[in-house]
């Protein structure tokens, strides 16, 4: 498993002992079992022997993932260290001179474990979590989770957390869920046709999607000219299928890609390719919208 080393800084003190709790937590949010304050004692000493203590902690952290499973799941058991170094700063001299060195203080060694009880996730999602020790302290945070989940630790030196899933969340869909299909022109009708198939179609019935399409004239040795864009509404099936003509897509005002200049110098057939992109729309997953990039180009007489 990955470790990252971050640096946090905190003021030397005097900390109060770490409690046991349950919590709850949502994404992105510090589970931690108790709060420790830090205490400062004011120093009555000569001017010239003052000085300034500070603490900072070396961060160590492992990254936990979880993909679908019917059954309770037990994670490795990892290790993890924290060693605190202290700055110290005090003045002598006349005029004043300010000399501040480091030094190495306590160091802390635990053990982190997950246990996550039984949930039902779909196949394309997976869940993160990151525990980090820090000084005396060892913190769970979410990345990615797919249920509102209440938090049980136990054990100090070895840690484990308990999660027990409670409500879904939505998360972001499969990037490659749908893939693009066929994409030709009909010199008769004048129209496009592009189909895509979706993967999911069978977890995702009773839902939509919406596929957007934008249409590009490939201008040789220029910018390729934007014709155009429009979107497409399906209930969710195994294949979906978009025929339009030029004239049925619109330019927005605000589209970056609304580019006027179009290179008519090229003799020959003209080519277009599009670029397009989804979005489910529904409660299993985000309607975050995926872009998918570029077809192959089609001639145009």
């Amino acid at each position: 498993m990955k470790k990252s080393i971050v640096i946090a800084v905190s003021v030397l003190g005097v900390f109060a002992a770490a409690v046991n709790a349950q919590v709850n937590f949502d994404q992105g949010v510090s589970v931690q079992a108790a709060i420790e304050q830090a205490v400062n004692a004011d120093l009555s000493l000569p001017e010239a022997d003052k000085y300034i203590s500070h603490a900072y902690y070396i961060r160590d952290c492992v990254g936990f993932s979880f993909g679908p499973g019917d059954n309770e799941i037990m994670s490795d058991k990892v290790r993890l260290q924290s060693t605190e170094y202290v700055r110290e700063c005090y003045t002598t001299g006349n005029p004043p001179v300010q000399n501040c060195y480091e030094r190495p203080g306590q160091t802390w060694r635990k053990t982190v474990q997950l246990n996550i009880k039984s949930r039902k996730l779909f196949p394309w999602e997976n869940e993160t979590f990151e525990a980090c020790l820090e000084g005396p302290w060892m913190d769970l945070y979410v990345d990615e989770a797919a249920y509102k989940y209440s938090v049980k630790r136990i054990g100090n030196y070895d840690t484990l957390f308990e999660l027990t899933p409670h409500n879904k969340i939505a998360m972001k869909p499969d990037v490659d869920g749908l893939e693009a299909g066929e994409f030709s022109y009909n010199a008769g009708t004048k129209k496009y046709t592009f189909k895509v198939n979706d993967k999911w179609a069978k977890e995702y019935a009773g839902e939509k999607v919406a596929i957007k399409v934008e249409l590009y004239k490939d201008n040789p040795n220029w910018f390729a000219t934007f014709k155009g864009e429009k979107e497409f509404p399906f209930d969710a099936a195994p294949s979906y299928g978009m025929t339009f003509a030029e004239s049925e897509l619109v330019i927005p005002d605000n589209s970056p890609d609304n580019n006027p200049v179009d290179n008519n110098s090229f003799k020959g057939p003209k080519k277009f390719y599009l670029k397009w992109g989804f979005k489910r729309i529904g409660a299993i997953s985000k309607d975050t919208f995926i872009k998918k990039g570029k077809t192959s180009q089609v001639e145009v007489p």
